[in-house]
């Protein structure tokens, strides 16, 4: 007697099936159908070709079929075998292949959609031909586009006309009629309006606001829910967590539009108990109930409690922990007890070990240089690990524009023992150099701009040519070559920057180069002519030669927010005998400077849109007194009285940011700047003072260094009603300015989106004795800004002056826009 278990006959079976699978060879491969390939390309396409062996049964018939299918050219496949032969040596059979094409259409016409849609649907007209399966992707496409636009109705017929030996498709769109909303209903509703529920709708309107009788706005069936979550949300935050809010109908009127009733059954309103801590050691319990913020006995929302305690970037108690390098941390937020409508809190910490970061790996750069990317990170191995650092290391490469910013992202790995974490920086390099020519041809001269802007140069390789990728990179220096040409003027420029010479501290060392002729005939063109009664000044040129060397270096053993900038600049003019009718000779005129400025930003969270900090700016540009070294007897005629250019100049400028509000700013500060000489006989230069009003001159500052003071509501066009400055220029201004901002939103890679309103005020004047800083030219008014790192900050101001000179006039609003800079 014996017995034997399901095992035993699954493994009999199996043991049968094996003994049934034969090798055969193909001998022929036969393609039928309707198909416009043959053999060769279809055994290709599945890897199976005359003279395999194959296993039947078995999977290769199987693979063959799904790469066929993968390959989107046959709508119907099949694979079968025919004609056995058995030899003395093997088996061979012949393989048929019943294949049908899919339609190929050299035209597809769409008719009724949007030009917008149409521009959308270019994309799968690019190819030469287009395939019946991609029609179907194309008819989903036009539906799901009108029905998130509120036409659920649509029909869409097709027909193929064979024209020339050529198969077009006719798509004809018929749209429907839109669905539309005539009123929304709310019932229940104490806390919140009508009008304020409506609002809280998103996404079942659009941008315009829902009157409730006269709007009618597009309905979307998919956005109703996550409308009502939102309105959840928003009675959460007033301490209603057991809110429900539920669509009670939808129903059509006699107009055929839409009805929708939302019924809100609004509960109790809770408010906050006792916060308790349990398990921290390392934070003290006061800082982390300041941390949260709320205090027992206000309204309890949920939210903005599970922000403070949860959110990885703004001030929170998590944030707190992983700043101080305790990335394993765990916190539970426990919801303990409800008595009299009062929520209690336990929030349980689990602090674990500070970790210390083991090893930092760049991964994705083939062009630069690790070592050019490691300086810009503020954490190296060794150092415990820490969340605003990694934060401040992105934004660092960030700035760099030497990578892809949406695709730089750290990856940090964690070792059993979770004490050490290695850290990868993930980054994808982009062309750093670029190329700009532009040109044109006026009045029988040629007129244009050509500038070569390297952003990763390699000094160190200038003369290795087998490294030149075209040209020689990857140290992260800057090379820029750069020229103007126009019918009066001609400019040439070189400049060099080299960001970090020290290995431990960015300290920067620049160098620039240039040339500049420009013909003298426009009154604007005088700022760069000395300003003197008996100069009798005429049409000619002007040349000019410029060199500079700039130091940029940090203190860190000082204070680590603390920077100072020294640079050399020398300037020699060369004014044309033409210009002036009373002088026998050229003029020539050396201008040689030094600028010591100091800086300290400690600008928090970043110097985007700070919720607190400073930022201080001290410059002083002065000459050396050559007046003081030249005996008199040496100065034989008025031109050497200018022969070197002697003043001093003194500015200062200082900000300071506070956090009034949850995403709301104060910024108050101002500027104060003075410009002097040694000697009271010394001529000074129209270029050399202080100009104030509404927009900056960008293209003359960069040729002649002009100070612009901007001061919001004014203008710098001297015809104008509103010019402020003294004719010639000031030599003492004064600005304040108070901002309120409002963070609107933070998008990806750092760009953010705020408004602001501001009062501020500036005076100017060419004498000291009459220079009254309480006597400001006012303008308040509001704007936008948005900052997005390849440009830097874009902005809208409507600014509105307030004049305190009596004028027959009247002051209107002025648009000013702010690029790069704010």
């Amino acid at each position: 007697m014996f017995s034997f278990s399901e095992t035993d006959f699954f493994l009999e079976k199996k043991q049968k099936e094996s003994e049934n699978i034969k090798n055969f060879f193909i001998k022929k491969i036969f393609i039928i159908g309707k198909t416009k390939y043959n053999q060769n390309i279809i055994s290709k396409l599945s890897n199976i070709f005359p003279g395999d062996e194959i296993q039947l049964p078995g999977n290769t018939i199987d693979k063959a079929i799904k790469k066929l299918w993968k390959s989107n050219l046959f709508k119907k496949i099949s694979i079968y075998k025919k004609n056995i032969y058995s030899s003395y040596h093997k088996n061979e059979i012949n393989l048929f292949f019943d294949l049908d094409d899919f339609i190929e259409f050299d035209k597809v016409n769409i008719k009724g959609i949007d030009k917008n849609l149409f521009s959308i649907l270019e994309k799968f007209f690019l190819k030469k031909h287009i395939y019946e399966y991609e029609i179907n992707n194309i008819k989903n496409y036009i539906k799901n586009f009108y029905l998130k636009k509120g036409y659920p109705n649509i029909l869409i017929d097709s027909k193929i006309i064979n024209y020339n030996k050529k198969n077009i498709l006719d798509i004809d769109v018929n749209k429907g009629e839109k669905i539309k909303i005539e009123k929304i209903i709310f019932s229940g509703n104490k806390i919140f309006t009508q009008k304020q529920l409506i609002n809280f709708l998103i996404k079942t309107k659009t941008k315009f606001p829902i009157s409730i009788l006269k709007k009618y706005t597009s309905f979307i069936y998919e956005n109703i829910e996550e409308d009502l979550k939102n309105i959840k949300s928003q009675y959460h935050s007033k301490g209603f967590i057991d809110v429900k809010i539920f669509l009670d109908s939808i129903k059509k009127n006699y107009n055929k539009n839409y009805i929708i009733k939302i019924k809100i059954i609004e509960g109790k309103k809770y408010y906050l108990g006792n916060i308790n801590f349990i398990g921290n050691n390392i934070i003290h319990t006061n800082l982390l109930k300041k941390i949260i913020s709320y205090q027992a006995g206000e309204i309890y929302n949920k939210q903005q409690i599970n922000k403070n305690v949860f959110d990885q970037i703004s001030n929170s108690i998590l944030s707190y922990y992983l700043d101080l390098g305790y990335l394993f941390v765990k916190i539970n937020l426990i919801e303990k007890k409800i008595e009299n409508n009062k929520i209690f809190i336990d929030i349980k910490i689990e602090e674990n070990k500070p970790v210390i970061i083991n090893k930092i790996n760049i991964i994705g750069n083939t062009i630069t240089k690790d070592h050019i990317i490691r300086r810009e990170l503020n954490l190296i191995p060794g150092d415990t690990f820490s969340s605003s650092k990694m934060r401040s290391s992105l934004l660092n490469l960030s700035k760099l524009n030497l990578f892809d910013n949406k695709k730089i992202y750290p990856f940090i790995k964690e070792d059993k023992e979770k004490e050490n974490v290695n850290i990868e920086w993930h980054i994808v390099e982009k062309n750093s150099n670029q190329i700009q020519l532009h040109g044109g041809y006026e009045n029988k001269k040629l007129i244009g701009t050509f500038q070569l802007n390297c952003g990763n140069f390699s000094f160190r390789n200038l003369f290795n040519i087998y490294s030149w990728t075209p040209i020689p990179q990857g140290e992260g220096q800057k090379l820029l070559l750069s020229s103007k040409f126009g019918k009066d003027f001609l400019l040439y420029n070189i400049s060099f920057t080299n960001p970090w010479i020290e290995k431990n501290t960015p300290t920067l060392l620049s160098f620039n180069i240039n040339f500049f002729k420009k013909k003298i005939k426009n009154i604007e063109d005088f700022s760069l002519l000395p300003t003197n009664d008996k100069i009798i000044i005429h049409e000619g040129f002007l040349k000019k030669i410029g060199t500079s060397i700039d130091f940029n270096k940090s203190l860190n053993y000082l204070d680590p927010k603390l920077k100072i900038i020294f640079s050399i600049n020398y300037d020699k003019f060369f004014y044309n005998k033409n210009l002036f009718s009373n002088l026998n000779k050229k003029i020539q005129i050396n201008n040689l400077n030094y600028l010591i400025s100091l800086q300290r930003f400690t600008l928090k969270p970043d110097f985007i849109f700070p919720f607190q900090g400073s930022q201080i700016q001290v410059n002083s540009i002065f000459t050396l007194p050559y007046s003081f070294f030249l005996k008199k007897d040496k100065i034989k005629s008025y031109e050497d009285s200018f022969n070197w250019m002697e003043f001093f100049k003194f500015k200062i400028t200082s900000f300071w940011y506070k956090k009034i509000m949850n995403k709301m700013v104060i910024k108050a500060g101002g500027e104060f700047g003075i410009l002097g000489k040694y000697n009271k006989k010394t001529q000074l230069f129209p270029y050399q003072k202080f100009y104030m009003g509404g927009l900056k001159n960008l293209f003359n500052s960069k040729l002649e260094n002009i100070d612009y003071i901007s001061l919001r509501g004014y203008s710098f066009n001297k015809n104008h009603p509103d010019y402020i400055n003294p004719n010639n220029g000031g030599i003492i201004y004064n600005k304040s300015i108070v901002e309120i901002r409002y963070l609107i939103k933070t998008l990806l890679n750092q760009s953010k989106l705020w408004t602001i309103g501001f009062i501020e005020g500036g005076i100017i004047n060419d004498f000291y004795k009459n220079f009254n800083p309480l006597n400001m030219n006012k303008s308040l008014g509001l704007g936008f800004r948005f900052f997005y790192l390849p440009i830097g900050v874009f902005g809208i101001d409507m600014a509105y002056p307030i004049i305190n000179r009596k004028k027959n006039n009247q002051s209107k609003w002025k648009m000013h826009f702010i690029i790069g800079k704010d």
